[in-house]
């Protein structure tokens, strides 16, 4: 540093002293950039301030309704060990629905049964053409108008003593058929009966089949000729 370096820095610093103050005056001045309406401080405020941006995420992040509190049951239920996981995982069921020779493919490629169906003059234009099944059902008097009609069809199953009463009422059908030691639990009960016969049946067969040999092993122990055979060779013999 020379000689007048070092004799012009005190009014160096003074300048530059005086400049930092007067930027910082303009800085917190009420129309500066820091407190003017728009400025930094309230930029500031609406990111940490109240019901600012960083309460808001911090909201969204406690919430247990919440994007991100969703985003983990969804993670949950497509975990490996889940149903839906291992759907979705490679060579998944949906991998499998949704390969080159899956039922997708094969449903939707030419000549397959949806082609047939959407073609025209295929199943669907059979379906809403002109006095079709579609305009059968909903044509006045028709099905749909016999089904719902008064005393039609719903009302019989729907009506007072109708057959979804009788089948939900106390002791009725439902109830038979679901209560324990009902029908279905006999049924249950029948397959495990069938089960034991099954195996006391081969354990039969195999204890009667050495006896079944030995008895035609002896002397006069073949099975007899029945009356028909008898007539048959009656029938042949040419005396």
């Amino acid at each position: 540093m020379g000689f007048v370096d070092l004799i012009t820095l005190p009014a160096k610093v003074a300048v530059a002293a005086t400049q930092a103050t007067l930027g910082m005056g303009q800085l917190v001045a009420p129309d500066g950039p820091l407190r003017r309406p728009g400025g930094y401080a309230d930029q500031f405020s609406a990111v940490v301030g109240p019901g600012g941006l960083a309460e808001q995420i911090n909201k969204l992040l406690t919430d247990p309704n919440g994007p991100i509190a969703l985003l983990q049951r969804l993670a949950e239920v497509t975990a490996n060990d889940r149903p839906l996981g291992q759907a979705m995982a490679p060579g998944g069921a949906l991998d499998r629905v949704l390969s080159e020779e899956g039922p997708v493919q094969r449903l939707a490629r030419p000549g397959s049964p949806v082609d047939r169906f959407l073609r025209e003059g295929g199943g669907l234009d059979h379906l809403v053409a002109a006095d079709g099944p579609i305009d059968r059902l909903l044509s006045d008097g028709g099905a749909l108008d016999r089904i719902t009609a008064e005393g039609g069809v719903i009302d019989r199953i729907l009506g007072e003593d109708g057959l979804a009463e009788r089948l939900l009422a106390e002791e009725g059908f439902v109830e038979k058929l679901t209560a324990e030691g009902g029908t279905l639990d006999q049924l249950v009960d029948l397959g495990d009966t069938i089960d034991r016969l099954h195996d006391a049946v081969i354990t039969l067969n195999a204890a009667v089949e050495p006896l079944t040999e030995l008895v035609n092993r002896i002397p006069g122990g073949r099975r007899r000729r029945s009356v028909r055979d008898v007539y048959t060779e009656i029938e042949h013999d040419p005396h």
